[in-house]
């Protein structure tokens, strides 16, 4: 397949903020994006494998157009929608590798800043059918509801009577709660009793918090992650690599409909905290909503916290080491 073409790079984005330099950001660094990415995979096989398999998620289309995709790698890939999700993923299978393996998406995306009217739902939680929403309001093995995050769920919210309201009151506790700070070991998995109790992490353990005292409050909410660009206007056409995922969630409101939120960014721009209860900067990709997920062709392998790097398996192992590289220009310019 074509090796990717070197670009200069301007700037390495750790996640939404990093490249504000923790400066108050204006009207003109959250609105809507056109760019172009390339998302790399590429794995080692082991000496004496007889089958390697190889994952990468797609973009989904919610709050953002796909307007070009484009595939390659060591075989050809197919495209597979996993069951219960709608997640997509590019996937290919290589018998008796004996080189790296490669797989690579390179897509065109516009994506829109989303704004929801919160103040169109004025409805409280008997609205909310729970058959409808049973997977959203369900405990996982990823979003662990305890009794301690039920009594915290009850008190926080005791005193809202709308939908929107009790979710207002549980996203000010996770953003009160919370520090932005990846300094003690155990962050990043979003578990719920580590937050808890230590009160730091990252975007997962702020959002997968928020969603579990949602779920507990009785109000449905769901994961997203993907990746993030540097917040602007889109002005800058330098090419830039991306080093890591950021996610956020969402909570449904009869009236409204399904409403965002992105906590551990509001905790970095605090100037952004009302903005950030409702809607959504422009500067992001979102890949999947899936928690706790088996891959499919092949189940046999661990499930997953979430799906947002590439996943390899050599004879049904999972495999360690899988690098990848994530970069974007902006606009529909042609990266190879």
């Amino acid at each position: 397949m074509r090796r990717l073409m070197m670009f200069a790079i301007s700037a390495i984005i750790l996640g939404p903020a990093a490249a504000s330099g923790g400066e108050a950001l204006g009207p003109e660094s959250v609105g809507p994006r056109t760019v172009t990415f390339t998302y790399e995979a590429r794995v080692t096989p082991p000496a004496d494998a007889h089958e390697l398999e190889l994952w990468l998620p797609l973009p989904r289309e919610e709050d953002q157009a796909v307007l070009a995709l484009r595939l390659t790698g060591s075989r050809p890939p197919t495209v597979m929608r996993l069951p219960g999700s709608g997640d997509r993923v590019a996937y290919l299978r290589v018998a008796d590798p004996h080189e790296p393996v490669t797989l690579t998406e390179t897509a065109t995306i516009a994506r829109r800043e989303v704004r929801v009217t919160t103040s169109a739902s004025r409805t409280g939680l008997e609205d909310i059918d729970p058959v409808a929403y049973a997977g959203e309001l369900a405990p996982s093995s990823v979003v662990q509801i305890n009794d301690e995050v039920r009594t915290i769920a009850r008190r926080t919210t005791a005193r809202e009577d709308t939908v929107v309201a009790k979710a207002r009151a549980l996203y000010d506790w996770v953003y009160d709660h919370m520090q932005y700070d990846k300094s003690v070991p155990g962050w990043g998995l979003g578990d719920i009793p580590y937050c808890l109790k230590i009160g730091k992490g990252n975007c997962t353990d702020f959002h997968t918090l928020f969603i579990g005292l949602a779920r507990a409050s009785g109000i449905p909410a769901r994961w997203n992650i993907g990746f993030p660009l540097a917040y602007g206007d889109g002005g800058d056409h330098a090419a830039q690599d991306v080093a890591g995922y950021h996610c956020w969630a969402e909570f449904y409101a009869p009236g409204a409909g399904w409403v965002p939120v992105d906590i551990s960014e509001a905790r970095k721009h605090p100037e952004l905290k009302d903005y950030f209860f409702g809607s959504l900067s422009g500067n992001r990709i979102l890949l999947t909503r899936a928690r706790d997920l088996p891959l499919e062709p092949d189940p046999r392998g661990k499930r997953l916290n979430y799906l947002v790097y590439p996943v390899a398996r050599a004879d049904g192992q999972d495999l360690p080491g899988v690098s990848w590289t994530f970069r974007y220009v902006e606009g529909a310019s042609a990266l190879r």
